[in-house]
């Protein structure tokens, strides 16, 4: 009984952290750039029942040391790690000449007080001191590890990255692609960083100028899996109550008949 009780409960953490999840989706809908976040659910080692009965001999005239199992009872749902969606989202036109967007896998390389950070948040600007930044004032790298010195000059960047600085070709974009996707986690502020030993590749994703990504997120079907885990949650909380009530009543008519 308290196995069952148990379980449930798990199930409504596993639930609660997939509607996190999916209310911070929707929270994101609107932001350039944002990948969505799916939760990784998985079961808890299950146990195998054997009945205590069972006295079998085995090929050699020994009796067992463990009977065959008969049934296996599960521990209830855990939450393993939730992964961001890295699918491409729509590409939606700015015209305005700092803006960039990526179409195909990659990510942009900026320099952060932490170290190197990657995005796909392409809504750049020009800051006090002439340099390509991130909103949050970040620097946007070139391939060599160099910062992006544009100041008043007209910049013009092209598919492979790039770029011209009224009309003199200067540099490449850092267009980085990590080799194990799943070394990558999300860090806030539209920012990823990498397990510690990734190895990044050039991205063979083309730069777009001018434009921008738009999230990833469905809002619909976000919205349709919130109904559903909070269907799932209910659903488990009901389980918890009807097995106390169980227990309830089994403890009253043990301890009338003692």
């Amino acid at each position: 009984m308290l196995v069952g009780m148990y379980a449930s409960a798990s199930g409504m953490l596993a639930e609660a952290a997939r509607h996190d999840a999916i209310a911070n989706n929707l929270a994101n809908v609107s932001t350039m750039g944002f990948k969505g976040d799916t939760p990784v659910i998985s079961a808890h080692p299950t146990q195998m029942l054997h009945r205590l009965s069972d006295n079998l001999m085995g090929l050699d005239g020994k009796l067992l040391d463990m009977a065959p199992a008969v049934a296996v009872r599960g521990e209830g749902a855990i939450v393993d790690a939730i992964l961001p969606r890295m699918t491409q989202g729509v590409l939606t036109s700015t015209d305005n000449p700092t803006d960039f967007a990526l179409r195909g896998e990659g990510f942009f390389v900026v320099d952060t007080a932490r170290g190197k950070r990657y995005t796909r948040q392409g809504n750049f600007a020009v800051d006090g001191r002439g340099r390509l930044v991130t909103q949050s004032g970040d620097p946007v790298l070139t391939s060599t590890g160099a910062q992006i010195l544009v100041g008043n000059r007209r910049l013009e960047v092209m598919a492979d990255g790039t770029f011209r600085l009224d009309g003199e070709e200067t540099g490449r974009l850092a267009v980085s692609q990590p080799e194990d996707r799943s070394a990558m986690y999300k860090e806030g502020e539209g920012l990823f960083a990498a397990a510690a030993g990734t190895r990044f590749k050039r991205a063979g994703a083309d730069v777009v100028q001018g434009s921008l990504e738009r999230s990833n997120v469905n809002a619909v079907l976000e919205m349709t899996e919130m109904l559903e885990a909070l269907r799932a949650y209910e659903a488990n909380q009901r389980a918890i109550v009807a097995q106390d009530e169980t227990l309830n009543t089994l403890i009253s008519q043990v301890g009338r008949f003692a």
